[in-house]
């Protein structure tokens, strides 16, 4: 029997994620939270377990980091790996539409309202926030968030580390490169540069070399 996940990150999305989490396994499913900035209980009444550091304390237990900052996640993932941390659940919010041919990485989240069609592959520790769609044949890299509602049109290759805002759109084909950014409603026709972020409609470029 899998151990009880541990969620890393008692901020806004970490609780939207645990609440994911109960709705699709029940309240023993989830222990509770570790976060350097949060301690007792969240206003929902889930405990704070301690610092990211106590990691190794619950070495039986699954753990996710659901903060949304690609960047941040990635760091405290590697902060977590140097403790000996390897065990990473997911989490899918049981109203999600997912075609069985939909490969999930370890760490990820899919919150309510998703739609996943058929063949997308998503890497380690993404993020599919709420009401965000991937059409088919799609591949999203390791650690990309998708914010609500954002919609990814078929055969996108989104790189990793790539952040999508908020209801913006990308069009078919269109291949996103590592460590971009996406502003939020932005209407993306064309191929986005690594480390480039996009806003507008269509999508301009806004700043370039913002390191992933």
């Amino acid at each position: 029997m899998a151990e009880p996940l541990i969620i890393v990150g008692a901020g806004g999305h970490g609780r939207e994620t645990a609440f994911a989490q109960i709705l699709a396994h029940g309240e023993r499913s989830f222990s509770g939270f570790l976060d350097d900035r949060a301690t007792g209980k969240t206003p929902e009444g889930w405990p704070v377990l301690g610092p990211i550091d106590s990691a190794p304390e619950h070495r039986r237990a699954q753990f996710l980091v659901a903060i949304n900052d690609p960047r941040s996640r990635r760091a405290i993932v590697q902060r977590l790996e140097a403790l000996g941390v390897s065990n990473w659940g997911f989490v899918v919010h049981p109203d999600v539409r997912r075609h069985i041919s939909v490969s999930v990485g370890a760490g990820c989240s899919i919150l309510g309202g998703c739609h996943v069609t058929t063949h997308i592959r998503l890497g380690d520790h993404c993020i599919l926030n709420r009401g965000s769609h991937v059409s088919h044949d799609c591949v999203v890299g390791d650690f990309c968030s998708l914010n609500p509602a954002a919609c990814v049109a078929g055969n996108v290759t989104v790189g990793d580390g790539s952040e999508l805002g908020s209801a913006c759109a990308v069009r078919q084909g269109v291949t996103i490169g590592a460590g971009a950014t996406i502003g939020m409603g932005a209407i993306v026709l064309n191929h986005v540069d690594a480390n480039a972020v996009m806003v507008g409609n269509p999508a301009r470029l806004l700043r370039s070399n913002v390191v992933w």
